[in-house]
């Protein structure tokens, strides 16, 4: 190779525009990042990402777009501090051999890493709290220590960072606020991953005689509120109502809370639930469904599932937590019911079964709210604005 070509290289690699997204797992950056870095690439960046694992067909889509990516050692729930340094090392490895202009990470354990990693070497860093979940919720004593712990170092790492921190709901944001953890000034609200509005396209409710279809579509965690869904349509159907609750979504083994493929399997062969397995025509189920429900009691940001249950126009039904309160206003696009309530939930499918026009009224104006709010073109923009102010 030539002095010229050489030097060539050298300019390119110092001029090129580089983010890195170091996630806990690589469904999730399939399904909530995929598309912002894409939109990233468009913006003049190569995009790199650091995951503990990825599937053959998951990396095969992913390569297919250019997006590179980098394996790290790490465990999701793991608290021990052997395991935790070994991670760090493992990431500051792919961190070095990266050398982004930016880091973005996703989730309390990886946004802890990078936050250390980030002040350490002096790298600008963009963290998502896309719900803080268990460890800002659960009574539990080792959560109780690790949020003590989590929150602490990540106060110490967040000083003199050159960050934004992004929060998917506004609780998330003000609990960060109250205990001074990050610089007020760095702290975003974001509305959540965005949905692309012609694949989540408005589809008109099918014109049924009666009854009632409702779709559970969600990571399959028992704090998602599927068992009191159950409890809630179990009774229906005692009274002769005609409901059907169908339910997809992914198992999650590395989650202590995950349920396992013979609980619902259980429940599907009591005829509690139509079981459909992890699906990828999600839009679909939502058109063939009259209302999806996800009552939570875990610390969410804003779910995907609801903003397109909202795109393509059906109503939705979850709790007052974290972001749901966001995309579901109460008497205008979905009902809001207190966590593991099942009266509650009963009440609202009853109201929903009697007025069956409010599927077509809720459904509307949800999709106008996802326009309005929650499309990828603005959650796109946000997030490049974001990494422009950083790089200035």
């Amino acid at each position: 190779m030539s002095a010229n070509s050489l030097v060539f290289l050298v300019i390119w690699e110092v001029m090129i525009k580089k983010v890195l997204f170091v996630l806990n797992a690589d469904w999730y950056f399939n399904l909530h990042w995929k598309e912002r870095a894409v939109d990233a690439m468009r913006n003049g960046f190569d995009v790199h990402v650091a995951i503990p694992s990825c599937e053959p067909k998951i990396r095969k889509e992913l390569s297919e777009l250019r997006i590179v990516i980098h394996i790290f050692s790490m465990h999701r729930t793991s608290l021990g501090v052997f395991s935790e340094v070994r991670t760090m090392l493992s990431l500051l490895k792919v961190i070095k051999l990266v050398s982004p202009q930016v880091v973005h990470s996703v989730t309390i354990k990886p946004n802890l890493y990078c936050s250390f990693i980030c002040r350490l070497y002096k790298l600008r860093l963009v963290t998502t709290y896309a719900g803080l979940g268990t460890l800002k919720v659960s009574n539990i004593l080792k959560y109780r220590i690790a949020r003590k712990l989590i929150f602490g170092l990540i106060k110490l790492f967040s000083k003199n960072l050159q960050s934004y921190a992004l929060f998917e709901n506004e609780e998330d944001l003000l609990f960060f606020n109250v205990n001074n953890l990050i610089d007020p000034s760095r702290l975003v609200r974001v509305f959540g991953a965005g949905v692309n509005l012609e694949t989540y396209s408005y589809s008109p409710p099918l014109n049924k005689i009666e009854g009632l279809e409702i779709l559970f579509a969600s990571r399959l965690l028992k704090d998602k509120g599927l068992l009191v869904l159950v409890d809630a349509v179990k009774h229906l159907k005692s009274l002769n109502f005609n409901i059907k609750l169908n339910v997809a979504g992914i198992f999650d083994p590395d989650s202590p809370l995950s349920f396992s493929v013979e609980e619902i399997e259980k429940m599907s062969l009591a005829n509690d639930i139509t079981w459909l397995g992890q699906r990828d025509d999600i839009a679909l189920l939502i058109a063939q469904s009259d209302l999806v429900a996800l009552p939570t009691s875990y610390g969410e940001g804003v779910p995907r599932i609801l903003i397109e249950a909202c795109a393509i126009g059906r109503p939705i039904l979850t709790t007052p937590l974290g972001g749901c309160k966001d995309i579901c206003i109460e008497n205008s696009n979905g009902f809001l019911v207190k966590p593991n309530n099942v009266t509650e939930i009963v009440d609202v499918l009853k109201i929903l079964y009697s007025k069956v026009e409010l599927i077509t009224s809720y459904g509307l104006n949800g999709r106008h709210l996802v326009e309005s709010k929650f499309s990828n073109a603005s959650v796109f923009e946000q997030n490049i604005s974001i990494y422009k102010k950083l790089l200035d």
